[in-house]
């Protein structure tokens, strides 16, 4: 049965599924680890795509900031507003 759980001729439990056929399935040690390569490149992108955007939206809030500062101080003055 598929996926059935059991013991092949040398005692050792198992799929059932032949070192071939699990080797065309999972692919080589090499193979895997270029996977995860690519796996943890892609979210080490995703992180510096994360924090790049944080970083703009603070440089946005500060120019906000900054803006309703010299807006505050401009009204505080009568003679600027005239």
């Amino acid at each position: 049965m598929i996926g059935e759980q059991s013991e092949d001729s040398c005692g050792k439990s198992g799929t059932d599924e032949t070192p071939q056929a699990h080797k065309r399935r999972v692919g080589s040690s090499a193979a895997r680890g270029k996977r995860s390569l690519a796996r943890k490149s892609t979210a080490g992108q995703q992180v510096v795509q994360l924090m790049s955007a944080f970083a703009r939206l603070w440089i946005m809030l500060q120019l906000v900031l900054i803006d309703t500062e010299i807006l505050a101080f401009m009204l505080s003055y009568q003679c600027l507003t005239k």
